[in-house]
């Protein structure tokens, strides 16, 4: 059994589910649900916070962060963006068998450098890019090469383009290995706490792909088109369901070929939280690559840092 502890007290970390949840939306629900780890306790600075999700989730609020840290053998990373180096150098310090944090990796380029100066290839560093986790997209990724040639995709996002963006992106890496930015618009809704969400077109394969900035204090939102040769994916509802058109022949007019509707999967978000234990797990346990490494979130972080305009 690994011992985990649980750097911040808020939503992914711990407030989104409880013990008794049919769904498993948090770091300390997925610990608990896995036998292979023991819930140690939480760290936050705002002390409050720490005893409620310590009371909850029947274990430890620590009041200082080394204590926390010490002799923990998994450590989650679920503080506010800003704090991600902090943390995440700290931790390291106490030669963790294994890191977890929240995404982005870091807010800057320079932050992220410094992280990797004191992980690459010494302390293992899982990102919860939490749409690789899910089976679906997993599936998702292996059909894709069977669809031809990628023509043109549209993407809606909002909540900031490191926070929320870097989602897509990721995303986009995940199923496709690559994606470059072509060109950013000159749209920006300043919807996230200094991280402004911004228009970019994206080079995927040989084809463009358009993230469009949503302003989230109006609405959430999280789809993408991907349009094929021989296939039309669109994924809805912040990835909880995906449909899948295949090319077919009008019945009305011969000759023209139309994207008919053949396939709609819903998507359990909720597994995605226990599969990112269960891969920390299969890491641990039998030495699985990790699915979303340090070097996956510096390649995110890098295509975002182009489209907010900064020089790296």
């Amino acid at each position: 059994m690994y011992h985990a502890v649980i750097i911040g007290a808020g939503n992914i970390a711990a407030g989104f589910d409880s013990p008794h949840s049919s769904h498993i939306l948090t770091h300390a629900h997925g610990y608990q649900q896995n036998p292979l780890f023991c819930l140690r306790g939480f760290y936050d600075k705002d002390q409050t916070k720490a005893k409620q999700a310590a009371q909850i989730w029947g274990c430890r609020a620590y009041e200082a962060l080394d204590d926390a840290l010490k002799g923990a053998e998994v450590i989650s990373c679920c503080v506010p963006d800003s704090y991600h180096k902090e943390v995440l150098q700290q931790a390291a310090k106490y030669h963790p068998r294994l890191v977890i944090t929240e995404k982005p990796l870091a807010v800057s380029m320079e932050e992220a450098r410094a992280v990797q100066r004191i992980y690459g290839g010494r302390i293992p560093l899982l990102l919860n890019y939490s749409r690789r986790f899910l089976k679906e997209f997993q599936k998702l990724r292996q059909e894709i090469p069977h669809y031809g040639s990628f023509l043109k995709g549209v993407g809606y996002y909002g909540k900031g383009i490191l926070h929320n963006g870097s989602h897509m992106i990721d995303f986009l890496r995940f199923l496709f290995g690559s994606a470059e930015c072509l060109e950013v618009l000159p749209t920006e809704i300043h919807d996230f706490d200094g991280d402004k969400s911004k228009d970019a077109i994206l080079k995927i394969e040989d084809g463009q792909f358009h993230m469009i900035a949503i302003d989230s204090r109006i609405v959430t939102i999280f789809e993408l088109e991907l349009l094929f040769e021989k296939m039309r994916i669109r994924i809805l509802d912040g990835g909880t369901w995906i449909e899948r058109y295949q090319i077919r022949e009008s019945q009305t007019y011969s000759g023209y070929y139309n994207y008919v509707l053949s396939k709609k999967e819903s998507v359990n978000y909720s597994n995605a939280v226990r599969g990112l234990m269960e891969h920390a797990a299969d890491f641990l346990e039998h030495g699985k690559e990790l699915a979303c490494t340090l070097e996956d979130g510096i390649r995110a972080l890098q295509l975002c840092s182009r489209i907010r305009g900064e020089c790296f």
